[in-house]
């Protein structure tokens, strides 16, 4: 019975990892983390182009049809202001999510190289 817990015991001890397996490890990881982000943010890239084109569509949509006075066949009517307020709104929303998007896209900051850290001199 001990010999067989002494077995198992061996069979469980793992080696530690070299300098060299951490460092292939770490490049492994940066390299998914990379290729992760390039998809979420091809991802999020065609959502906010979608929305924006949806949301600009309904723009025009909405101005075309204050001009002819209706929409599907029906009587529309809008106040000027209401109609003012609502184009510039919705076109700076569609400004601002583009900026949101493209600063995270293209992040301003420079990202250093992460160091090994600093050895104390003896």
């Amino acid at each position: 019975m001990e010999q067989a817990v002494l077995h198992g015991l061996e069979a469980e001890r793992r080696a530690l990892p070299t300098q060299a397996d951490l460092e292939r490890r770490t490049r492994e990881l940066r390299y998914r983390e990379a290729v992760d982000q390039r998809w979420l943010r091809l991802g999020v890239g065609a959502i906010v182009f979608l929305l924006s084109g949806a949301w600009l569509a309904a723009d025009v949509v909405l101005t075309l049809a204050a001009g002819w006075g209706e929409l599907a066949g029906r009587p529309f009517r809008l106040d000027s202001s209401v109609l003012v307020a609502f184009l510039t709104t919705s076109t700076a929303t569609v400004i601002g999510l583009f900026l949101v998007f493209l600063r995270w896209l293209y992040p301003q900051g420079r990202a250093l190289p992460d160091a090994p850290p600093p050895t104390p001199d003896p």
